[in-house]
């Protein structure tokens, strides 16, 4: 009997053989176009110069002499903002071993009106081409089944979901 009790307890607390559930489906497309861009970086004008047991003499660009123990200087373009470099000579001084060494970037234009193709460090990235309006990006069946066409162009990407949710309660 005790048994039999038991048995009778655990069924009447223990939860309903069928529970309530909820099950939802939802597809859906997405289809994306970029816009075009540029990124670009200006150069900047550099110049070093670095010896051991040399004498120097430097001319300045448009100068009628020299200057004795010059390391040189940047003459600059008002306009462009680009920079010129004059001669520069190096000659041993004393007897042993000598070293000379000197170097001139010269930067890319400055101003408002350059176009970014007058740039040392250029990237463009074309923009993309939509769908036209007879061409959708995909279908969705009411099974759905996704069938991505997109157009495949440089610039677009499309994306098929499938989603399915099952709550129990």
């Amino acid at each position: 009997m005790k048994k039999l009790l038991a048995i009778l307890l655990l069924a009447g607390v223990s939860s309903p053989a069928m529970a309530n559930l909820s099950i939802r489906h939802q597809s859906s497309l997405q289809h994306t176009v970029d816009a075009q861009q540029a990124t670009y970086s200006r150069l900047g004008n550099s110049y070093s110069i670095s010896g051991t047991n040399v004498t120097t003499s430097h001319t300045a660009s448009g100068a009628s002499s020299a200057t004795s123990n010059g390391i040189g200087i940047n003459s600059y373009d008002s306009t462009t903002g680009v920079a010129t470099v004059g001669s520069i000579t190096g000659t041993q001084s004393g007897s042993g071993s000598f070293s000379f060494a000197q170097s001139f970037t010269k930067g890319d234009i400055a101003g408002t009106a350059s176009e970014y193709s007058d740039f040392g460090s250029v990237s463009i990235t074309s923009a993309g081409t939509q769908n036209s309006s007879s061409n959708a990006p995909g279908t969705i069946t009411n099974a759905h089944g996704i069938t991505l066409t997109g157009t495949g162009n440089v610039g677009t990407a499309t994306t098929g979901q499938f989603v399915t949710e099952v709550t129990a309660f």
